[in-house]
């Protein structure tokens, strides 16, 4: 027999307990909100990346900083084992350090068109100019370059003289600099007082404004005159437009000795390191360039002269040229 209801139970029969429903206008708006701000976030995103400006490909050279950190990265080609190998016949200083289709080229102007004589007799690689009288004589007056701690000074000058024979291409090298530093050497050497010549081995076969196989840089350092030795290291154009490492020993040599105003650098550079095989009224690119650096103790490229006025780091078609005589 059951009790009878409460009038209380009776009151709630048929009655289920509701849950509350969520608010689902404000979750509405959160989402929406959320949403707003993300595509503004990628609209200031875009804006930024198209206001980058693109850096040079390859030796940031070229500027000349970001270039060559480019190259240091690749570290295939070793200093130490650059400097061993002493070029065949070749008087040489015992101070010294031994270590698709384009357009035709156009005519290049006057300033930029360098004429190396044949030479009668290999010079001797000892940084002595008297061989060299009578050779033309060419200068590096533009400034190309400067690095953020530049102080604006002008205080840097070079004159120089090429010739060549069936083995070597010759430079000797006047550099008049108030303040000598090099700390470097390899493919740093340019973070100091040096010289870099670039040149475009095949002018006329692949000419264009990218670099490529064909296309080199040699550094050639004075070293400190004292415990860093003169040195010279090469590098080397990529198919991807890049200046890396070569990947190949060389036997350049150079020497050099301090004088009262700066310094004189004498090098001999092997065809063969370059891929060319020379002959009277053969054209290459050329560009011969000064770095200055007037912080003793310290590493940096401040300022770079060259004998190209419009010369750009990549761009072998504003190095200027050599022609053989």
């Amino acid at each position: 027999m059951s009790e009878p209801r409460s009038e209380w139970d009776t009151a709630w029969q048929g009655i289920e307990p509701q849950q509350p429903r969520p608010k689902r206008g404000g979750l509405v708006i959160a989402l929406a909100a959320a949403v707003f701000l993300a595509l503004g976030a990628c609209a200031l995103a875009y804006f930024v990346l198209q206001q980058r400006t693109t850096v040079e490909p390859g030796l940031t050279l070229p500027g000349e900083e970001t270039a060559t950190s480019v190259a240091a990265v690749a570290g295939t080609e070793q200093p130490t084992a650059e400097t061993t190998a002493e070029p065949t016949g070749l008087a040489v200083a015992a101070t010294a350090t031994l270590p698709g289709d384009f357009a035709t080229p156009p005519q290049p102007p006057p300033a930029s068109d360098v004429v190396a004589p044949r030479a009668a007799a290999p010079p001797t690689i000892d940084g002595n100019a008297a061989e060299w009288a009578g050779l033309p004589v060419y200068s590096s007056p533009h400034v190309v370059f400067t690095g953020d701690t530049w102080d604006g000074s002008d205080d840097l000058a070079a004159s120089w003289q090429v010739s060549w024979d069936d083995t070597y291409l010759y430079l000797i090298a006047n550099v008049a600099d108030d303040i000598h530093a090099q700390t470097q050497t390899g493919n740093l050497a340019f973070r100091g007082d040096s010289i870099e010549l670039q040149i475009d081995a095949d002018r006329a076969g692949d000419y264009g404004p990218t670099l490529s196989l064909d296309d080199f840089q040699i550094s050639l350092s004075p070293g400190d005159f004292g415990a860093i030795a003169p040195s010279a290291f090469r590098f080397q154009g990529t198919a991807s437009g890049e200046m890396r490492d070569a990947t190949t020993p060389h036997t350049i040599a150079v020497t050099a000795t301090p004088t009262g105003t700066g310094y004189v650098l004498e090098a001999a550079i092997p065809w063969r390191d370059l891929g060319i095989t020379p002959a009277p009224g053969l054209v290459i690119g050329l560009a011969v360039n000064v770095n200055d650096n007037d912080r003793p103790g310290t590493a940096a490229q401040e300022m770079m002269k060259s004998s190209a006025p419009n010369r750009r780091f990549a761009d072998p078609t504003t190095w200027g040229t050599l022609t053989l005589q």
